[in-house]
């Protein structure tokens, strides 16, 4: 029999952080109000206002998305916690969803501003895309899946009728796109899924799976984008400078498709996207990506000074792909890297007293930002609110009548089936020798077998039974325990950790400090935490306060071994002193600290060597220190959030991207809305590469000068004068000659 989770009812979370965490999720998950998330869905059905959408992103082009998210979270909440409270908002949303179908009479569903008229020239064969949109819309199908997402969950999880109420409007929004979808060919559906389009294929196939219909499931296999399947099947790591949470959910999709169609191929495409993601894209935090894109596999040091680290989307949905992959294989590893991104990832993301992260950034000395219920609704907010809710999920799991503890999170299990209660307490994740008890309550003596998973991290592993030494069978990568079990029997796990220096996957001289499953951080001052709590503003995901500079990072010296040359001593549950050199340096865990600038990336250096590493440091950081201070806003170019972020604009305008390098061209014309709040602008400065020709430049619609191509493959600086004036200013680079416009890195509005 094939392994399976319980049910997410059948676990509740003991005392914990990680209780902690489910509780703070779901009480900012009930600050919301239902009106105002269905807002938008309201205004595209044709009803009568009842609330004021939200601001932020649900007023700026991603109208309704949160709705979904909201639903999720709250089915999975009410299925985590048993609390009614999240069951009540569920079927306010619920209800208030089926009215806005009901409104339309098509099907359809959505907060999409325009979305009837946008889906009725789809439908026509009008398709235009681009990393950006979808005919001029911000990514409608990714709106669209939080929705169809959130319905799957509330058929899954919450009680009746609301369960039925969820299947029956999903299955209508599916019949409402299978004749759109078949009537595109496959060219024009493909150029559709050139933006982003979250987890469709993925819907598709649960949608399949809860219907029985085929239909369906072939509807999800054409949401595959072959631009991705296509390397992923030939073995090739083509990811370099994608869009990484655009993918990450496409994969989750061709697995989910394997499971129910057995096909070997799209299976071995999503491990093998796992593996490389794992292995060579992600920081030892588990989290992954620079400014939302994969970087070059062999360069991560964009991460060390970019304010914008791993995205908590990407964690969350690698999360969701490593419990199907594990699901199917049992693979141990898959776990190891579970253990790792929620432990010190995902639980950190989120607030003591509520917000979620969106960015984690690995650069020394910044922090980051936490989102508020009434202002701040990005992707991150949505995924954090389902997220937490999870924590249950995978402690436990059934390898056919046999138990297996997968986790030591403290939780109680209840299994009607067996008869049995089994209670498992530990000190995870403090920090020190990790102890657990499963305690195992029976109604009768039950023969079954019990397997605790061996993490990678533990050096010693330690079981007894009743209190008594005994030595498991150990079997790929578990301890196996069987015999017939008597109510009150206990199983008792001591794992010693160990302290350990790891190494960035591109081997670069930059470490963090793990002490088992934990990652460590050097807590920093609290000092011009700008944005802490963020407003309603556009960029306000974003950490903009000073950046620090990197020299003043301590350098932790290797020896030839990989050893730490120093010594480590663990100082209780949440404390580990580090002295290494003349410094002393008093480190926790990252999961535990808010509120502060922090260190997780410490610069590496062979003995003896760590002063000319911090020399090497300076120089660098004296040349980011006159450019960052004299820039008052910056565009990314031909990166998803930072264009949306200034309002891109354009006629026959593309993104391009050769891996390490993006850029944004057009046939006509591109554009963005640059901030100059106090009248300082002075220079545009322009990153540019070849390809194009010279293009003018126009800020208010004024021209201010030309900048051409570079020459080559090189990257060059243009820079062209402008009059200082207040408040938004509108940029525009406009194409001379047939050539098109220069392909543009990035743009800077500097002062003087």
């Amino acid at each position: 029999m094939a392994r399976e989770l319980f049910d997410l009812g059948a676990v509740r979370l003991r005392p914990s952080p990680f209780m902690d965490a489910q509780q703070a999720d779901l009480r900012y998950l009930l600050a919301h109000d239902p009106d105002r998330l269905l807002a938008p869905y309201r205004r595209e059905a044709g009803l009568p206002a009842v609330a004021e959408p939200y601001p932020n992103w649900e007023s700026s082009g991603l109208s309704g998305h949160t709705a979904g998210h909201a639903l999720s979270a709250a089915a999975l909440l009410y299925a985590a916690t048993g609390d009614g409270r999240a069951a009540d908002l569920a079927e306010a949303l619920v209800s208030g969803l089926e009215e806005c179908q009901d409104a339309l009479g098509s099907g359809y569903l959505g907060g999409v501003p325009r979305g009837v008229e946008l889906w009725e020239r789809i439908g026509s064969g009008e398709v235009s895309s681009d990393s950006f949109g979808l005919n001029g819309a911000w990514v409608p199908w990714y709106n669209l899946h939080k929705a169809v997402a959130g319905l799957i969950d509330g058929a899954r999880y919450l009680p009746e009728p609301s369960a039925t109420t969820c299947l029956r409007v999903a299955e209508r929004f599916a019949d409402w796109w299978l004749p759109i979808g078949s009537g595109l060919g496959d060219d024009a559906f493909e150029l559709m899924l050139g933006t982003e389009f979250g987890g469709m294929c993925e819907a598709f196939a649960d949608l399949a799976a809860l219907t029985g219909r085929p239909d369906l499931l072939a509807m999800a296999r054409r949401f595959a984008d072959r631009s991705v399947l296509g390397p992923l099947l030939d073995g090739r790591d083509a990811l370099d400078g994608r869009h990484a949470n655009t993918q990450i959910p496409k994969v989750v999709g061709y697995q989910r498709v394997a499971e129910l169609t057995g096909d070997e191929d799209w299976a071995r495409a999503a491990r093998y996207f796992w593996d490389r993601v794992v292995h060579h894209r992600s920081m030892p935090i588990g989290g992954n990506s620079v400014s939302e894109h994969f970087p070059p596999v062999d360069d991560m040091g964009a991460a060390l000074v970019s304010r914008e680290g791993p995205e908590t989307c990407n964690t969350a949905n690698m999360l969701e792909l490593s419990r199907h992959l594990w699901l199917s294989s049992g693979d141990p590893e898959i776990l190891d890297h579970y253990e790792r991104a929620t432990v010190n990832h995902i639980l950190s993301s989120q607030h003591p007293d509520g917000g979620f992260v969106y960015f984690t950034p690995m650069r020394p000395g910044h922090y980051r930002v936490y989102s508020q219920p009434e202002t701040a609704f990005w992707c991150c907010v949505g995924t954090g609110l389902e997220t937490h809710a999870r924590y249950g999920e995978l402690v436990f799991a059934r390898d056919g009548e046999d138990l297996a503890v997968n986790l030591l999170v403290p939780a109680v299990l209840r299994w009607p089936e067996r008869a049995l209660v089994a209670e498992l307490e530990s000190t995870y994740p403090d920090l020190g020798a990790v102890t657990a008890t499963l305690t195992l309550r029976l109604a009768t003596p039950a023969t079954l077998g019990i397997s605790l998973r061996r993490p990678w991290w533990a050096a010693q592993v330690e079981v007894t039974v009743n209190g008594a030494r005994v030595d498991p069978v150990p079997t790929a990568g578990r301890l196996a325990l069987h015999r017939t079990w008597q109510d009150g029997d206990t199983v008792g796990v001591r794992m010693e950790p160990e302290l350990a220096v790891e190494r960035l996957p591109d081997g670069s001289a930059w470490g963090c400090v793990r002490y088992g499953p934990t990652v460590l951080a050097l807590p920093d001052d609290r000092d011009d935490l700008d944005g802490l709590r963020a407003d309603d503003s556009r960029l306000g995901h974003i950490a903009a306060g000073p950046l620090r500079p990197t020299a003043r990072t301590p350098v932790l010296e290797l020896a030839d071994d990989g050893s730490l040359v120093g010594t480590s001593s663990c100082e209780g549950p949440g404390h580990v002193r580090l002295r290494t050199g003349d410094r002393e340096l008093d480190l926790v865990p990252f999961h535990s600290l808010h509120d502060r600038r922090y260190t997780l990336a410490f610069p590496l250096a062979r003995p003896g060597e760590a002063e000319q590493r911090s020399a090497a440091l300076a120089e660098i950081d004296a040349l980011e220190r006159d450019i960052e201070a004299r820039t008052i806003d910056v565009v990314a170019c031909g990166r998803q959030q930072p264009e949306s972020d200034h309002g891109l604009q354009g006629e026959g305008s593309a993104a391009g991207s050769d891996g390490a390098v993006h850029w944004r061209s057009a046939h006509d014309w591109f554009g963005f809305r640059l901030q100059d709040r106090h009248e300082e602008g002075v220079i545009l400065r322009f990153v540019v590469r070849s390809g194009g020709g010279a293009s003018t430049v126009l800020l208010d619609d004024e021209l201010c000068g030309h900048i051409r191509p570079a020459p080559g493959d090189a990257l060059v600086t243009r820079e062209v004068p402008v009059v200082p004036r207040r408040g938004g200013r509108v940029l525009r680079v406009k194409a001379t000659d047939a050539a098109g416009t220069v392909e543009v890195v990035e743009v800077r509005l500097l002062r003087r």
